[in-house]
């Protein structure tokens, strides 16, 4: 029985002994084991990060893609729109392209059947050469009447100033009166009917003024009153206001009196047509013309 319970003690010793040798390398075993694992799984989840990273590499790659798709296909579209805009266009040209052909070809047959025009009459050289003639004729008076009109223009511009001279000195006519340095009469030297205006030989050395009056006599009949325009030492000029109930056609004429007009006029002294339509004294005194 102790023999048996040695021998028990001694099988289960070894048997304890065998047990922990073959645990130690099983737990060794499976130590290698679990680091292999854990190493794998770290390797897997390393390839997984990868993956998902191309994942979303590919899946932007794929978004460019389908947008750059898309833009070519609203190219195309445009394209294909722009084509079809074109071609009506050029359908519309053609349609009025025929149009005009066919309205080419009826005026074409319109001429063809109308009658021909009628024979020009040959001009007449002599009639040419009038009408020529004519022409410059026109054509040189009406550049007299410009350069009339430009110097009566000029008259006028010279005559406004000098009246705007002599306005601006002292009026002295009265007194030149009271002296006796101013005549009693003067001359008419010229007279233009168009202008409706006069020269006489009485000036600012005789003591007129732009605002004297003077009066035409002929006859001693009052003829006209005269309004001072432009005064020059020994003549000035005037425009014409006749009298009433002068005789039709009768008018001023070079060798009429003048005269400074009376400070009261008093009425018109009654015309006697005899005396009127006597002709002018002759001009004397300093009558030369104007400088």
């Amino acid at each position: 029985m102790i023999r048996f319970l040695l021998f028990f003690t001694i099988v289960l010793s070894l048997a304890s002994g065998v047990l922990a040798f073959l645990t130690k390398e099983k737990a060794g075993e499976m130590t290698e084991k679990l680091a292999a694992v854990s190493q794998t799984v770290t390797v897997l989840k390393n390839d997984n990060v990868k993956l998902k990273e191309e994942k979303k590499t590919v899946e932007a790659s794929a978004d460019e893609v389908e947008k750059s798709v898309k833009a070519q296909k609203d190219e195309v579209e445009k394209l294909r729109l722009e084509s079809e805009a074109k071609q009506a266009e050029v359908a519309k040209v053609q349609a009025d392209l025929a149009k005009a052909r066919a309205k080419e070809a009826e005026l074409e047959k319109k001429l063809q059947d109308a009658p021909p025009p009628p024979a020009v009459p040959a001009v007449d050289p002599a009639a040419e050469q009038a009408m020529a003639a004519m022409k410059a004729e026109l054509e040189k008076a009406r550049q007299a009447l410009a350069d009339e009109q430009k110097i009566a223009a000029q008259k006028v511009q010279a005559a406004e100033a000098k009246a705007l001279a002599v306005a601006a000195k002292p009026k002295d006519s009265q007194a030149r009166s009271a002296s006796g340095k101013q005549p009693l009469e003067g001359r008419v030297v010229a007279y233009n009917a168009g202008w409706n205006f006069v020269v006489v030989n009485l000036g600012d050395r005789q003591g007129v003024t732009p605002e004297s009056k003077l009066e035409v006599i002929r006859g001693g009949a009052l003829m006209a009153r005269l309004e001072v325009t432009e005064v020059q030492p020994k003549f000035a000029s005037a425009t014409i206001s006749y009298v009433k109930g002068l005789p039709k056609g009768l008018e001023v004429q070079p060798g009429d009196v003048v005269r400074f007009a009376a400070k009261d006029e008093g009425p018109e002294p009654v015309l006697e047509p005899a005396s009127l339509t006597a002709g002018p004294l002759p001009v004397q005194g300093n009558a030369d013309p104007l400088p």
